[in-house]
């Protein structure tokens, strides 16, 4: 390692509040557009000057848009500057060492390691001058600083890792996989986290609430997502919604962006290549794959459109019972890991029915807890207005409770039996509601479930998650199919006729 003084100081010092700087004058970069808007928000302090304005980042991108690029000067940036990490102040020797001693590590997660790994490999280039965005200009920091991190290192013997030199505070850059729903990360704490290709983790929702947002909360540190969406509406769009921009409930330090592909042209695109490979691509994928932008899923079976309709903010998680209300509740009930879904239903006013009451139990079930959980919500909706449970007793699983339910009265089974065109039918029903908006659930707790599952589901449903949709599908069906007051005091007549 070598010292740097004068204008060298000064430009060093200056890279730590000035990505863009940074990534020109030490790595031999020039960001695109895209990459700069987003570098800035990630660099951006708070008030007291060495917080991260922002706790999380979450980013859309098209492909090769250069977000791998953007993701390992992210990381190169915070673990060099240690950002989070209170500054030493100018020529207080005692308060160098502590910045110095101050631990600091950084961890790079992606769905396999093999895709954490890719950003290792571009810092590696950066830091040999060896890069192609770097256009012959070389790494200053290498230059000039000498061997400021050793990127051959491995952790454990087993994970890539980069450490950098004492002299520059020490921080590490780990690299590990969010496989297994990122149960190896447990118990670790990180100063910061970058996630990529976050939009093809199944397990997101998950992962961000159980396992990393946790890891930064000793810290304070940032937390970075950035992935090229798939086709459809899915956990990575919501979680992308929630630092929106234009959403007026947006947290102050949750911010997203987009990433185009066409910012990166003249930077790692040739515009005639652009042009080239765009002619050939499917005009309906070009917002997703190249802007950026979440796309409905041409197999969607339910309009997203229709559901986020139906999905209300203002509406409490659950309402009790009302007297003289009429309500159903449907029941998917699931063996082995299946999930078993019990959602009540207000259909006082056909036009207007509303969720009330959602449950879920999945994993190892016993049929007397399914039973219990269900006979739970059949009493509480009796007990002062009228109450039916429906239960799907379509396959096994169903055959093996129906009896078990016989104890909840007035019960009702609906069983179609495996032929398409009866599962069809139960769906268009349910379709058809959702698009005229005649049903409302709360937008926020277990029902966000159901509202994913609802945008997710596509007729060929054998991978996918869907007991909360045909729990609720059953349930609208016995509503629309059955009258929605009774007929009182109806003379009889032998030959049918009412006077």
């Amino acid at each position: 390692m070598k010292f740097v003084q004068g204008q060298a100081a000064l430009d060093l010092a200056r890279g730590r509040s000035d990505i863009e700087f940074f990534a020109a004058r030490w790595l031999g970069i020039n960001g695109n557009p895209g990459q700069l808007r987003w570098w800035k928000a990630c660099a951006d302090r708070a008030d007291d000057g060495f917080r991260p304005k922002y706790l999380t980042t979450v980013v859309s991108a098209g492909n090769r848009a250069g977000k791998t690029l953007a993701m390992a000067v992210v990381c190169l940036h915070h673990a060099l500057y240690k950002l989070g990490i209170r500054p030493p102040a100018g020529g207080d020797q005692a308060d160098a060492i502590r910045w110095i001693n101050d631990p600091y590590e950084w961890y790079h997660v992606g769905i396999q390691q093999e895709t954490a790994e890719l950003v290792h490999r571009e810092i590696a280039m950066i830091l040999q001058s060896a890069h192609p965005a770097q256009k012959g200009r070389g790494c200053a920091l290498t230059k000039e600083l000498g061997k400021v991190a050793d990127f051959e290192k491995k952790y454990r013997g087993e994970y890539l890792w980069i450490k950098f030199n004492p002299i520059v505070g020490g921080a590490g850059i780990h690299f590990r996989t969010t496989q297994d729903k990122a149960k190896a990360l447990l118990g670790k704490d990180m100063q910061g986290i970058s996630f990529d290709e976050a939009a093809f983790e199944p397990h997101l929702v998950t992962i961000y609430q159980e396992v990393l947002n946790l890891r930064r909360l000793s810290t304070g540190g940032p937390l970075h997502f950035i992935g090229t969406p798939t086709e459809g509406y899915n956990d990575y769009s919501d979680l992308w919604e929630m630092g929106n921009q234009d959403n007026p409930n947006r947290d102050d330090q949750f911010i997203s962006f987009r990433l185009s592909t066409r910012d990166n042209i003249g930077y790692g695109l040739r515009q005639e290549d652009f042009d080239a490979v765009l002619r050939q691509q499917a005009e309906y994928l070009i917002p997703q794959n190249v802007d950026g932008y979440f796309i409905e899923s041409r197999k969607a079976f339910f309009s997203s459109q229709g559901v986020e309709a139906c999905f209300d903010k203002t509406l409490e998680v659950e309402d009790a019972p009302k007297s003289a209300h009429r309500y159903v509740q449907g029941c998917d009930p699931g063996i082995s890991s299946d999930a078993t879904w019990a959602l009540t239903i207000d259909i006082t006013k056909r036009t207007s029915m509303r969720g009330v009451r959602a449950r879920k139990r999945s994993g190892k079930q016993t049929i007397t807890a399914v039973v219990n959980m269900v006979r739970e919500g059949h009493l509480l909706y009796s007990s002062s207005a009228q109450c039916t449970t429906v239960v799907d007793s379509t396959g096994m699983g169903g055959k093996l409770f129906r009896d078990e339910f016989s104890i909840i009265k007035p019960l009702r089974d609906f069983d179609f039996g495996g032929t398409k065109s009866k599962k069809l039918e139960l769906l268009n029903d349910l379709k058809t509601i959702i698009d005229k908006c005649q049903i409302k659930f709360p937008r926020g707790g277990i029902w966000e479930d159901l509202r994913r599952q609802l945008l997710a589901y596509k007729l060929d449903d054998k991978k996918i998650e869907q007991d909360a949709v045909m729990a609720l599908a059953i349930a609208v069906r016995y509503a629309i199919r059955n009258p929605e007051k009774a007929a009182a005091n109806v003379a009889f007549s032998y030959f049918g006729a009412a006077e």
